[in-house]
């Protein structure tokens, strides 16, 4: 188990990624909640893991800044020692989603030979999206999304905000970023109805208007408790897959280059 006090040193290490991933509130109220001070006293805990931006734990770009963080989450550290934890590992604690790709062009023909469940773990470092640890989703890309939101920018400039704000301004239903109208939506977006009418037609075809980011995170909330009953390892085609974030995927996706593939 690792000590609070290693955990407090490796706050002065710093690390050059090749993906930073984006640090998102998970709630549209966190920045009105931020300036009632809702950020510290017996709220602190629920904030800092629903609002870390709004509360400062992780900057919008971030990335795990020590190479243990990937253990230390699977040991259950991000719940035991959450103040120093949630700041230097924010990929592994689930605040950072890198955004990622396939790295090899053989990704899609192994994908369907089944090679996501025989050889999980090179599959999923090397063919995260085709193995589906990356998956799309809505996330912010400007830091300021929350003061925007909370200043009622969602309404007054949807075409901006929608475009670069989808997290806050709650353009995806849940965690999910697809069209909602397969047979339309492409042919909206065609005739220019994302910048013409965004309010309806960026929410209802939000991949189509080009809102999504495809990123790497945890998919199951009970994925830490499994990581720390060793999952991660005893399962590892299920969890590299579902917990990329727990299991020390995601953070190894910051920086692909270092990999030997």
């Amino acid at each position: 188990m690792v000590s609070r006090g290693q955990l407090i040193v490796s706050v002065a290490l710093t690390a050059t990624y090749a993906f930073a991933g984006f640090c998102n509130d998970k709630r549209v109220d966190c920045a009105n909640w931020a300036k009632d001070g809702e950020c510290s006293g017996e709220n602190a805990k629920y904030m800092a893991e629903i609002c870390p931006l709004s509360c400062g734990i992780c900057t919008h770009l971030c990335n795990d800044t020590d190479a243990s963080c990937g253990m230390w989450a699977q040991e259950g550290e991000c719940e035991s020692n959450p103040d120093a934890m949630l700041r230097i590992c924010p990929t592994s604690c689930g605040l950072c989603t890198p955004e990622c790709k396939d790295l090899k062009p053989d990704c899609a023909g192994w994908g369907a030979s089944g090679e996501c469940n025989e050889n999980p773990e090179y599959m999923v470092r090397n063919c995260p999206v085709t193995c589906e640890a990356c998956k799309s989703t809505c996330k912010d890309v400007q830091s300021d999304c929350p003061g925007w939101t909370a200043d009622g920018e969602c309404y007054k400039n949807p075409g901006f905000m929608y475009k670069e704000c989808p997290q806050s301004c709650g353009v995806c239903d849940g965690v999910k970023c697809a069209d909602k109208n397969e047979t339309q939506c492409q042919i909206w977006a065609d005739a220019g109805e994302c910048v013409n009418n965004p309010l309806a037609v960026m929410k209802e075809c939000p991949s189509s208007c080009g809102l999504c980011s495809t990123v790497c995170q945890d998919h199951e909330e009970s994925c830490k408790g499994w990581a720390k009953d060793g999952q991660c390892e005893e399962n590892k085609a299920f969890m590299l897959r579902v917990c990329p974030a727990t299991c020390g995927i995601c953070s190894v996706l910051e920086n692909p280059e270092k990999e030997e593939l």
